[in-house]
């Protein structure tokens, strides 16, 4: 086999150029993972979350998370609420649970609520939370769709699927982590970012 490559130096670089390219770009794609310190801050994030007048709304006033719900309940669905520890890995999901008086209907005249009506929900979870709600996290980080960290790069475009491309990630200066879930369906689409724990 050599001696074959040997005496047919244009196949033997053809075989080789491919291996050479593979191995140059996963030293590439490896270096900001040693290079670039890992994300400090916890990121809150939904899914399921479709936009729209009314259901349930989540939104970062004066750092604080505050979850409202707007219009009935009658076939709305709920998002679904999570937290990304970044020390661990570790994903949690926080519960939203809908008030006991929040009605589909009057139940006096059967009529629809008021639409635009708004409903606190109590978050035990989300208590004493500060929340930085901007794009881009105190330690430079960014949380990112894969549908928009892959667009424009030649890379992406080559090496990633269609699948890992609707993961959710934390990504900086080259260095991308993914968000991990016990379903990967949860990422796939109606994935909202919320902001990130700076205290406590």
């Amino acid at each position: 086999m050599k001696s074959f490559l040997r005496e047919n130096p244009t196949i033997a670089f053809g075989l080789g150029l491919p291996l050479l390219l593979v191995v140059v770009f996963l030293l590439i794609s490896g270096i900001p993972a040693l290079l670039v310190d890992p994300p400090q801050h916890d990121v809150l994030y939904a899914t399921e979350y479709y936009s729209g007048q009314q259901g349930v709304q989540i939104s970062v006033v004066d750092q604080k998370v505050l979850v409202s719900y707007r219009g009935i309940a009658q076939g709305r669905q709920i998002p679904r609420l999570w937290r990304y520890r970044s020390k661990t890995g570790a994903v949690q999901e926080i519960a939203i649970i809908l008030p006991p008086g929040l009605a589909s209907a009057d139940t006096t005249t059967g009529e629809p609520r008021d639409t635009l009506a708004s409903t606190p929900i109590d978050v035990p979870d989300l208590k004493g939370l500060v929340v930085d709600s901007s794009s881009i996290a105190p330690d430079g980080y960014e949380f990112s769709t894969g549908s928009d960290r892959y667009s424009g790069n030649i890379f992406g475009d080559l090496f990633y699927s269609q699948r890992y491309r609707h993961q959710a990630t934390l990504a900086k200066d080259g260095r991308s982590i993914r968000v991990p879930n016990a379903d990967n369906n949860y990422y796939r689409q109606n994935t909202r970012f919320i902001g990130w724990v700076v205290s406590p």
